[in-house]
């Protein structure tokens, strides 16, 4: 796996400067969580980051009935 490409950054830094989120315990990873309303979107992401992802955004309903679109990366050390 290389590095990230110029187009891959430049999404990585408008996403964490927006809903984006970085998870770190012992390794970190990218998390992606949009309103179902942006399913489209979520999806693109995902096809962008294709190489780091294991699996598929899914569909997320939580306790209030709201749903949304979700998926991570895989984990990698920094």
């Amino acid at each position: 796996m290389g590095s990230l490409t110029e187009e891959q950054k430049s999404i990585l830094i408008g996403s964490l400067l927006g809903d984006g989120t970085l998870r770190k315990k012992k390794n970190t990873l990218l998390e992606i969580n949009h309103s179902s309303k942006q399913r489209e979107y979520v999806f693109w992401l995902c096809s962008k980051f294709r190489e780091y992802v294991s699996t598929p955004p899914k569909l997320r309903i939580n306790g209030l009935g709201r749903t949304s679109y979700r998926f991570t990366t895989k984990v990698y050390l920094i």
